[in-house]
């Protein structure tokens, strides 16, 4: 390229993507699979949380690759980032490089050297696996000296080679490597473990790391890709009820939409029942969704449109999915059948058995307000999505206000503070109408003093959120003497 200018010329600039809307409220976990082999460290970047707040955080982290179905975590990169752009993002990847079950050793094959370069059309290559010879396999090629290897866009890997590289290599390699085996992943890595010799977590177990090692409560908890298996959706539902002993959050789990589950909307029902998708914190989606030309699963879709209802709405989780612009063109069946219903038959089919799905009204949109638990429960508390998201979020906020009290003196003004202050924030909330009321009290009734000698006292919060105006009726009729009244009025 010349150096001396004159003439014209163009260059292009990346799409900037719109910079990630934070949200302390239904922040998202998922846990799944990473091409962690393009990490800086890919060797530690399994069963660890990781947070992102932007996409080039949360690749230099996960790595990048396409195939949403290998690499599921890529599900939920894209649906936070590129779609709803709201962070942060908590990843756990179970993908290991080292467990062998999770890498494959591709033997020696040939590639053509071509400008000092080679391409090895591979993803999920560990570059410190590569191993190159000549063509004949007489001379060895030493890496960073005859050549450096390195990720293209797509992730496969472009193999540079220096001068006397080159020399060396010839009109072609010999390369033999280590690459990842996403496909030898399973369910049983989702859900993990304790390792109690070891001292060890893995998969689902991890989520008790997050809040001590990030300092971020999780809010909602997602396998796309795993949670449609009916132990994942299980262990996932037990871990949102209680993390780090203190927090609680919601699971939004998949119902299967492949030929042996729902793979038609009379089947949503049978399919959930049957499998035990019934617990007020599961919100249950179905089928699978079309973004961009990716698909993927409803679960990474509706957990960062969740989080960033709440985002948009100054970190307050009151706000339904129900009604709510997804940014898709289409629903899909696990095979990627495109699949079409009205909503009359979302209704009848899937919001009436508790299962949340899209409806096309002038572009798609978020439907259903109803948990799982649903139609089985019908207390306010338990079936509406808005109720489970701000209970765990006052819940939540009371537990971390006001931690640090745990063991200071039963005092008046110790007890003063926390009803003064509790009462102040749910004043807040109704303030800004993100429920309809709310009040904290501490009475003598509820404390007697061999229950304070003992060190417990009790207080008693009582508070109402709004129910979604789901079923919206006007009753019309003619009413003649309107228009006896206009005709009358015409004549005089």
């Amino acid at each position: 390229m010349s150096v001396y200018k004159h003439g014209i010329s163009t260059k292009r600039k990346a799409t900037a993507l719109t910079t990630p809307l934070t949200s302390a409220a239904n922040v998202t976990v998922v846990i799944g699979t990473a091409p962690v082999n393009m990490a800086k460290d890919p060797y530690h970047a399994a069963n660890v949380p990781f947070a992102a707040y932007s996409k080039p955080d949360a690749v230099a982290k996960m790595g990048w690759s396409e195939d949403f179905k290998k690499y599921t975590i890529m599900q939920s990169i894209y649906a936070s980032f590129n779609v709803f752009a709201v962070a942060p993002l908590i990843m756990i990847n179970v993908l290991d490089p080292n467990n062998e079950n999770h890498v494959t050793a591709v033997a020696s094959k040939d590639y053509i050297v071509a400008n000092k370069k080679a391409l090895i059309p591979e993803e999920g290559i560990l570059l410190d696996t590569i191993e190159i010879t000549n063509e004949d396999a007489s001379k060895a090629l030493q890496a960073d000296v005859d050549y450096v290897a390195s990720f293209a866009d797509d992730g496969t890997v472009i193999i540079g080679f220096t001068d006397a590289g080159a020399e060396k290599a010839g009109d072609s390699i010999k390369a033999l490597y280590t690459k990842l085996n996403p496909d030898g992943v399973t369910y049983q890595d989702i859900i993990g473990g304790y390792n109690v010799s070891a001292r060890t977590k893995k998969g689902a177990e991890v989520i008790g790391d997050i809040y001590p090692k990030l300092g971020i409560v999780p809010g909602t908890l997602i396998a796309p890709g795993f949670s449609h298996i009916p132990a994942v959706n299980t262990v996932l539902t037990a871990k949102a009820n209680l993390i780090y002993s203190l927090f609680s959050c919601k699971a939004v789990s998949d119902i299967d939409s492949s030929g042996d589950g729902a793979d038609s909307i009379d089947k949503v029902k049978e399919w959930k029942d049957k499998n035990a998708y019934s617990d007020r914190r599961t919100f249950a989606v179905w089928p699978k969704v079309n973004v961009d030309g990716y698909i993927y699963y409803f679960s990474a879709q509706l957990a960062a449109l969740l989080q960033r209802l709440a985002a948009d709405n100054g970190g307050v989780p009151s706000e339904s999915c129900d009604n709510k612009g997804l940014k898709i063109s289409g629903l899909v069946l696990e095979d990627g059948t495109e699949i079409t219903f009205d909503p009359d038959e979302a209704n009848d089919y899937i919001n009436a058995n508790g299962v949340i799905t899209a409806v096309n009204i002038e572009g798609f949109l978020a439907w259903g307000n109803n948990t799982s638990v649903y139609p089985q429960s019908t207390d306010v508390v338990d079936r509406w999505v808005t109720s489970v998201m701000m209970f765990d979020y006052i819940e939540n906020n009371f537990k971390r206000s006001f931690f640090h009290k745990v063991s200071n003196k039963t005092d008046y003004r110790e007890i003063e503070d926390v009803v003064l202050s509790e009462n102040l924030s749910l004043n807040g909330l109704k303030g800004s109408n993100d429920i309809a009321g709310g009040e904290i009290s501490f009475s003598a009734k509820d404390n007697p003093i061999n229950q304070i000698l003992g060190g417990k006292i009790l207080f008693k919060e009582r508070l109402a959120t709004y129910p979604p105006m789901e079923d919206i009726e006007n009753e019309f009729s003619f009413d003649p003497t309107i228009l006896q009244a206009a005709l009358e009025g015409g004549n005089s």
